[in-house]
C-alpha cells in the first residue's frame, strides 16, 4: 500500500532517464557560448512525458524551449521543453501523461529539457528527483 501512495505523490518525467547535459555552466551546443544551463537534458525519442508532481499545467511557446509546458504547484514551477505534442493542460496529477518529446525550439536534436524553479530560483532537477525518491522510500 505504501508504494501506491508514494507513486501518487510524484512520478519520474520519462520511463528511462539518461542525462545528456547537466545542470550548471556549459558551452551551449548551438551558440557556443559559456552560459548557465538551468535544467538538465534527457535522452528521448518520441517518448511520453509524465507530470512529476500535481499542479496547474500551462502551455508556452518559446524560441529556445520551443513548445513547452510549465507545471505550477505551490512554490515549484517545473518546465518540460522541446515538446512535439501536448497531451494535457490545466489541472494534472503526478503521473499523468502531459506531452510527447520532440525537437522544437533551439536544439541539436530530440530530447527533453527539464528545469525546476523553487520560489523563482533554479534548482538541480536531478537532486530534486533524488530527494523525492529518498523521502518516499523512508519508513
Amino acid at each position: 500500500m505504501k508504494t501506491l501512495v508514494c507513486c501518487a505523490l510524484f512520478c519520474l518525467p520519462l520511463k528511462h532517464l539518461t542525462i545528456t547535459s547537466d545542470f550548471g555552466y556549459r558551452f551551449h551546443p548551438i551558440t557556443k557560448q559559456y552560459r548557465f544551463h538551468s535544467g538538465i537534458d534527457l535522452r528521448a525519442h518520441h517518448d511520453t512525458v509524465y507530470a512529476i508532481i500535481p499542479g496547474r499545467a500551462v502551455l508556452n511557446l518559446d524560441k529556445y524551449l520551443g513548445i513547452n509546458i510549465r507545471i505550477i504547484n505551490d512554490s515549484f514551477a517545473i518546465t518540460y521543453g522541446h515538446l512535439s505534442q501536448i497531451l494535457a493542460i490545466d489541472s494534472v496529477k503526478a503521473g499523468d501523461p502531459i506531452a510527447i518529446t520532440g525537437a522544437t525550439g533551439c536544439t541539436t536534436g530530440e530530447h527533453l529539457h527539464l528545469s525546476i524553479k523553487y520560489k523563482g530560483s533554479p534548482i538541480d532537477p536531478l537532486k530534486f528527483l533524488y530527494e523525492l525518491t529518498i523521502k518516499t522510500k523512508s519508513p
